[in-house]
């Protein structure tokens, strides 16, 4: 199987090669060769080679020796995050700036997975931050092995995951409950009718458009994937293109119930001609609007998905039924659902009791 060639070099010095050869039925042969200065040297790493690349499983790992963690990102990346939303391509492609990346596959240890959520603590990032990392670098070792036949030791990683969340390194994301307070809410709106006046240019109509996220639910995205082919006004209905879920990306299309409110907003909306979008406006500028009206007022961490937190928590106040709510905000568990209801009992309207 392994045969060695002594061969003169330019200088008059002489090499010795080791050729290996392995033939494999159905496929092709597998090859490899080494050069060393003495053959002593070659016979031991011809005898050591060959007792790696027969033992179990010592092809496949032969195969991918030269293979990095980084490849298998750049073909994650290219046959299956094409439809992942942008946040989730940044994180994903962000792993591949830090040293982890450039660690051979077949040799990718627990000690590297522990080494790298260490070095992302100790700059600052938050436990929660570093679990994103460590569940796209499982959902690439996973897709590596079973989909490329990559030879990853999974069980390396389970066990850096174990000892990671025993130690701190990672944790789940904090539950988020913040609700704008009335206040908070007139003030950007005070602010948005203020910029209005003063550049009238200024087409996007937030206040519109924050005032339909809280009668709706809706996020922003699904805000301005809205077309007016979508509503049935007689229903008080609509469909949201692409609705987010954790598995179908796209053509998860369904149906909401709306508000007399957000019915109304929408209604007030002016129909260009050949626009099929209820809020043909930019994500972004809406979101970098959003964000510069809460800096100018003074108001700390409210983002605008908190909208649908508020949007949530009122149709419980407004005394409907889990299956009720669900008809409006698309949540498809209690599980879920909960997380974006923070009831204030001041705001709880009581019920007569049957037979009062």
């Amino acid at each position: 199987m392994a045969t060695i060639r002594k061969r003169r070099r330019k200088d008059g010095s002489f090499a010795y090669m080791v050729q290996i050869r392995i033939a494999r039925k159905g496929q092709p042969d597998y090859a490899e060769s080494r050069t060393f200065p003495k053959k002593a040297m070659a016979e031991e790493w011809a005898r050591r080679r060959e007792t790696e690349l027969l033992a179990p499983g010592g092809l496949l790992v032969a195969k991918w020796r030269n293979v990095t963690l980084n490849d298998a990102i750049e073909r994650y990346i290219h046959e299956f995050a094409q439809g992942a939303g942008r946040s989730k391509r940044a994180t994903i492609q962000q792993m591949q700036r830090f040293p982890i990346a450039r660690v051979h596959i077949a040799r990718l240890s627990s000690e590297d997975i522990i080494g790298h959520a260490v070095m992302r603590r100790d700059s600052g990032i938050k436990p929660q931050t570093v679990a994103q990392d460590i569940t796209w670098l499982g959902i690439i070792l996973r897709t590596a092995s079973a989909a490329w036949k990559m030879p990853v030791d999974l069980n390396e990683f389970e066990s850096a995951k174990l000892l990671m969340r025993s130690k701190g390194l990672i944790a789940r994301p904090e539950k988020r409950d913040r609700r704008p307070s009335a206040a908070e809410i007139e003030a950007v709106r005070a602010y948005f009718r203020r910029s209005q006046k003063i550049r009238p240019s200024a087409v996007i109509p937030m206040e519109d458009i924050m005032d339909f996220a809280i009668a709706s639910s809706r996020r922003l995205g699904e805000i301005t994937r809205l077309v007016w082919a979508d509503l049935d006004e007689k229903a008080s209905t609509c469909w949201v293109r692409d609705a987010k879920h954790p598995r179908r990306k796209e053509g998860n299309h369904k149906r909401f119930k709306l508000t007399r409110e957000g019915l109304d907003i929408i209604r007030r909306q002016p129909r260009a001609q050949r626009q099929e979008r209820i809020f043909a406006y930019n994500e972004k500028s809406i979101g970098t609007r959003w964000q510069a009206a809460c800096a100018a007022c003074g108001i700390e961490d409210l983002r605008f998905h908190d909208l649908r937190h508020e949007a949530t928590s009122r149709l419980f106040e407004a005394g409907y039924e889990i299956v009720e709510v669900q008809q409006f905000t698309l949540h498809e568990s209690w599980d879920v659902l909960k997380r974006y209801t923070h009831l204030r009992p001041e705001n709880l309207v009581l019920r007569e009791a049957p037979g009062a």
